[in-house]
């Protein structure tokens, strides 16, 4: 484009005028494109978003998760890309809306750069992150359990069959321990009314592993904590004798992976590659790799 008509001061602004306008348009392209079905294959590369968390994702990016999606990017022909996020960011990472939990809704507060296609990491499905993200076909059984360390003068609950029963139970001995949570997760305490059982709530740093929940209650930092299923399994297995399950907090969830609001091909495909990878009995076997206890709890599941 030529300038030469416009005084100097006049061509410096059309031209940062237009340096804003490319970068806007590049910003709103990877807003809108970024995790549908062809642009995967296209880049030929599945970024998996993934954290650290129990047998999903480990340490050293191995677990049930990162082998299933190694198993669907494979499916797809593209290469695998693991993507390490945090519980804080990895909904901004996958949509490029950073959002708040306000009970089951959201607030958008702000945009991020989308980092990732799909998101695969023992997550939760819970309301408000419906509102921001599609979830897949149940990939894990869940619940919050309520784990205490084993000194502590809070007695496992008899179950009686009926779970809601067995949640008001728990509550019931709640009064005067202290619990620990994570805010704004499926482990957050507003989200099962704990506060109104007279418990003292503490907050995990959000910053922080979540494997160091149980070391926490174990040194004394909490009575209690909410624990999910998976994490339960794991945590009993490496610290026996040290800790015990008191009982249920809520009812059965799922988790499942997650995708954006604009990859419905790319969550369409996961879905009839799972079923697939299911019902072949591959899946069943890495469930039995990194959760061998989980059918002593869920016979039925798969």
């Amino acid at each position: 484009m030529k300038f030469k008509f416009m005084t100097r001061s006049a061509r410096v602004i059309v031209k940062v005028y237009l340096a804003l306008v490319l970068i806007m348009g590049l910003v709103s392209f990877n807003t809108a494109q970024a995790g549908n079905l062809n642009d995967v294959k296209k880049s030929g590369v599945l970024r998996h978003l993934g954290i650290p968390y129990a047998n999903f994702v480990t340490r050293d990016h191995d677990g049930l998760d990162v082998a299933l999606m190694k198993a669907f990017a494979k499916d797809l022909g593209v290469k695998y890309q693991f993507v390490e996020s945090t519980w804080q960011t990895i909904i901004a990472d996958l949509s490029g809306k950073k959002v708040k939990p306000v009970g089951n809704d959201i607030q958008i507060i702000g945009k991020s750069l989308i980092k990732g296609d799909i998101i695969s990491t023992g997550f939760t499905v819970l309301p408000w992150r419906k509102k921001i993200v599609d979830f897949s076909a149940m990939t894990f059984p869940s619940a919050i359990w309520l784990i205490a360390r084993r000194d502590t003068k809070l007695t496992p609950i008899s179950p009686t069959g009926v779970i809601s029963r067995d949640i008001d139970n728990v509550k019931k001995i709640l009064n005067g321990f202290s619990v620990l949570g994570l805010k704004d997760s499926c482990l957050d305490p507003n989200s099962y009314g704990i506060k109104k059982t007279g418990a003292k709530i503490l907050y995990f740093p959000a910053d922080h592993d979540l494997s160091g929940m149980i070391p926490s209650i174990i040194a004394e930092v909490a009575d209690a904590s909410l624990i999910d299923v998976p994490v339960a399994l794991v945590a009993l297995a490496k610290w026996p004798g040290k800790i015990k399950v008191i009982g249920p907090l809520s009812e059965p969830q799922s988790m499942a992976c997650a995708f954006s609001k604009n990859s419905s091909k790319l969550k369409q495909a996961f879905d009839i590659f799972f079923e697939k990878f299911k019902a072949n009995g591959e899946y069943r076997k890495l469930v039995e790799t990194y959760y061998p206890s989980l059918f002593t709890y869920y016979p039925n599941f798969l």
